[in-house]
């Protein structure tokens, strides 16, 4: 058991995101009181949430546990849905998968980029822990164009290096995934609910949206559009996705 406080920092950005404008007042500061003394209590005793993650202190899960209750008690009586329910929800679903993300040992992901001609590029890479992920790159015919290791000085000045380098690692991955997300759809495959969600265009940020394996916690796939928006349905406007195996 830590003898550290919880980092307050982190439950205030997480009561900023849970808590937010659409919430009735009075629902918010009824939120607000009960989690103020079991922020209290945290600080005396962590050890009975299971969970972990470099991430995230165990009182900052403690605490969504908790918002999960005490938001069905107090929304209940509104007769609608219950946005805060829905929210902490995706807050829940983005720290596991930041989790697992953090654990993983290997991964290996094919992926397709576009370049500038609008031609697509197969790229297939293959990363272990404690190694430079490695890429291959072949044309529309298959035929193998270029292999290389990523991490080499010479991959700030290389196109395709500087285009897988953000999904060629969980780290990596991690970083691309971290932000505001919006749910989509679930849907079922394999016996296994998949979550679809997006995170929307945002300054210096292109739109994305993914796929989420809701018994692993762990991505699928990744479609991003190097631009300002992302129209679903329009191909056209995708400048790469990627698929993922761990």
């Amino acid at each position: 058991m830590s003898e550290n406080p919880p980092n307050g920092k982190i439950l205030d950005e997480l009561l900023k995101k849970a808590l937010a404008d659409d919430l009735p007042p009075d629902v918010a500061a009824g939120m607000r009181d009960r989690l103020g003394r079991f922020r209290a209590r945290t600080k005396e005793q962590e050890k009975w949430m299971p969970v972990r993650t470099p991430f995230f202190p165990r009182s900052a899960w403690a605490m969504l546990s908790i918002l999960m209750l005490v938001s069905g008690s107090l929304l209940q009586g509104l007769g609608s849905r219950n946005p805060l329910s829905d929210r902490i929800s995706l807050i829940r679903t983005s720290l596991a998968v930041a989790g697992k993300l953090a654990a993983a040992e290997f991964m290996s992901c094919s992926a397709r980029v576009r370049k500038d001609d609008g031609e697509f590029l197969d790229c297939e890479i293959e990363w272990r822990s404690g190694r430079p992920a490695e890429v291959q790159v072949k044309g529309p015919d298959g035929s193998l164009l270029r292999e290389f290791k990523l991490g080499e000085p010479q991959d700030a000045a290389d196109p395709m290096a500087r285009a897988v380098a953000s999904f060629s690692t969980p780290s990596a991955v991690s970083e691309r995934l971290s932000g505001g997300w919006r749910f989509v759809k679930f849907s079922r495959e394999a016996n296994c609910d998949l979550g679809t969600y997006a995170i929307p265009a945002g300054t210096g940020r292109e739109a994305l949206e993914f796929v989420i394996d809701m018994c692993t916690n762990l991505p699928v796939r990744i479609t991003g559009t190097g631009g300002l928006s992302f129209p679903p349905g329009r191909p056209g406007d995708v400048s790469w996705e990627a698929r993922f195996r761990f």
